[in-house]
């Protein structure tokens, strides 16, 4: 009705412009991306380091390995003997200390065809899993279990009682080593010692070790409690490498249970095919032993 151009200025309404932020103005269309990247957070296996520094056998179609350690008397070694003399004849002391029997690690994941297609999904949960298993490993090798049919027996299951010092400080922390220290020397062992801690205790030792200290501080993010061992490493011997296993599957029936899962049948079951889905299955062969009693000890509850 009115063509002047001015009512038209007065008339209008305010309107903003397109954002990818504002609900019902192009937040809906604006294309949205997720970073096929997993921030890794940075883990510490100190188990894989100490398997890389022992003796690795292959226990490729062996159900068993047996691996004779020595016991280490100073009575059985050789004596003084006057001119003339009868030299003594002593039995040398062999045990089957480590017996290596085959264990493993497993795992397994699922997700859909469209998953696998439309994202990195398969390379993160390889690289996840693949790292998960260094701290299993840690859980299980630096403890005090002693193993069942699925599991081998921590490093420590065979150690001495030893009770953490009181009081905390550089004094506790002298003192527990020196405890652990000397229990191995009274088994034979200290050829190749190595120190493994819990990640809080390993930066005390560290920032406090003098410079000629010789003995390599490990540490692990897996175990919790304070905690301070020290493991022979010739006496140690594993029966695997440190290469996780990957395998995939589209046409499987699977329990979908992380707690209780049980063979077929089972509740709840899913089929790969019928939900178009692929499981990847993440396994790791595993088995260690000491070839001597004795040769892993440790404080744990550390107060320092």
């Amino acid at each position: 009705m009115w063509d002047d151009g001015v009512t038209g200025l007065i008339l209008r309404a305010t309107s903003s412009p397109a954002t990818t932020t504002t609900t019902g103005w192009a937040k809906e269309i604006a294309g949205v991306a997720v970073l096929d990247l997993v921030q890794s957070v940075t883990s510490i296996s100190a188990a894989a380091e100490v398997i890389d520094r022992a003796l690795k056998l292959n226990m490729d179609g062996i159900a068993e390995y047996r691996v004779p350690g020595r016991i280490l008397d100073p009575t059985a070694a050789a004596a003084w003997v006057a001119e003339a003399g009868s030299a003594p004849v002593r039995n040398l002391n062999f045990s089957n200390a480590a017996i290596l029997r085959p264990h493993k690690l497993e795992v397994l994941s699922v997700f859909t065809r469209e998953m696998s297609e439309h994202s990195n999904i398969e390379a993160i949960v390889r690289q996840t899993l693949g790292e998960a298993v260094g701290l299993a490993l840690d859980l299980q090798m630096f403890s005090a279990d002693p193993g069942d049919a699925t599991k081998p027996p921590g490093l420590f299951a065979g150690s001495d009682t030893i009770t953490a010092t009181t009081g905390g400080g550089m004094a506790a922390m002298d003192k527990d080593l020196e405890l652990i220290l000397k229990a191995l020397a009274a088994k034979g062992g200290g050829k190749n010692p190595v120190i493994i801690t819990s990640a809080p205790q390993a930066i005390v030792l560290k920032r406090n070790a003098a410079p000629k200290f010789d003995i390599d501080i490990l540490s692990s993010t897996a175990v919790s409690t304070p905690f301070v061992g020290v493991v022979e490493t010739a006496s140690l011997v594993s029966g695997f490498g440190s290469v996780v296993e990957f395998s995939t599957a589209k046409y499987a029936a699977v329990h979908m249970e992380d707690t209780a899962p049980a063979d077929f049948p089972a509740a709840p079951m899913k089929s790969m095919f019928q939900i178009d889905s692929i499981i990847m299955r993440s396994m790791l062969s595993a088995t260690w032993g000491l070839r001597a009693a004795g040769h892993a000890q440790w404080v744990s509850g550390c107060t320092w």
